[in-house]
């Protein structure tokens, strides 16, 4: 086969795939929200918000129906977007 023609499937040229945190800290930034704020009025802990935001945390399937309520994002979203940068990430680790 010629050399020229081949197609190697190589991880480290796909896309990066960014951590939903990303997603939610501008999400929070165009709402004109804290942090703080937000925590507050979906009953989860600051803490957790930040880990989520730093890219440290993953968003569940409880968080992620609690985001929709404020950001009006749809949850599957939400876990659609956790699970391609955990698939991501797991097929970088691979890669490796």
């Amino acid at each position: 086969m010629n050399t020229q023609t081949r197609h190697f499937f190589d991880p480290a040229k796909l896309p990066a795939v960014y951590h939903p945190g990303e997603t939610l800290y501008e999400k929070l930034q165009e709402m004109g929200m804290e942090v703080k704020e937000f925590a507050t009025k979906i009953s989860i802990p600051e803490e957790v918000i930040v880990s989520v935001i730093k890219g440290q945390g993953s968003i569940t399937p409880k968080m992620a129906e609690t985001f929709e309520m404020i950001t009006k994002i749809p949850a599957y979203m939400w876990l659609r977007h956790q699970k391609s940068y955990d698939d991501f990430i797991a097929r970088k680790k691979t890669s490796l």
